[in-house]
């Protein structure tokens, strides 16, 4: 291994460590806390700047050794993912039927994408060539990619698996809400069960969310 491939995996690493950590402490309470929609937007935005990859034409012309049908894979793979993210967002703030369908497509073509792209990496030694954008693209945008997409499958998944056993709760007639709070201090009433609930509405208890 060369220095310059330690070097490339070692600030990949280190990204990761960044992203999680990030992911934990900040991410996921507030995606907890919050409805579908509102959870995975700003993670669909990441990855609608994946036409940075079309800078591989040009690092190619000025010298980075990537083969014409690995650097295709990786161009047209993240043109669909941007694609895909860019179409999630327009479902989702209008609110269209597929939204939730476009989510998982993306995530499964995301995960493929990225995947491959990986895979051609490493059997090319990728990590040993890259330089200027294309390393900045592949130790930290490529990490930020990995983590948010986790998050979108991650959130979609719970959504599915609490969606039966969610229980809304209203406040019985005459009970004071605590401020800031919303709990009510004289007790609340449940609410019939749901099957599912609108990736659009906020979730009642952001634990069960």
């Amino acid at each position: 291994m060369t220095d310059l491939t330690a070097a490339a995996l070692l600030a990949m690493v280190l990204s990761f460590v960044v992203f999680t950590t990030a992911a934990a402490w900040y991410a996921v309470p507030r995606m907890r806390a919050v409805a579908l929609a509102a959870a995975i937007t700003p993670l669909l935005w990441i990855h609608t700047f994946r036409y940075a990859a079309l800078q591989l034409t040009s690092a190619q012309e000025f010298g980075f050794a990537i083969p014409d049908p690995t650097r295709n894979q990786i161009v047209y793979g993240d043109l669909i993912g941007m694609g895909l993210a860019l179409a999630t967002l327009y479902a989702l703030r209008y609110r269209w039927r597929l939204a939730i369908l476009l989510a998982w497509v993306f995530v499964a073509a995301t995960v493929i994408d990225l995947g491959n792209a990986a895979v051609m990496g490493i059997r090319e030694d990728l990590f040993d060539k890259a330089a200027d954008v294309s390393w900045l693209i592949l130790t930290f945008y490529v990490p930020a990619l990995w983590v948010s997409v986790v998050l979108v499958a991650w959130r979609l998944w719970t959504r599915q698996e609490s969606g039966s056993l969610t229980v809304q709760m209203r406040p019985r007639p005459g009970a004071v809400v605590l401020p800031f709070t919303g709990v009510a201090h004289l007790g609340c009433l449940p609410l019939p069960r749901t099957q599912s609930r609108s990736p659009f509405q906020r979730p009642a208890h952001p634990q069960l969310g």
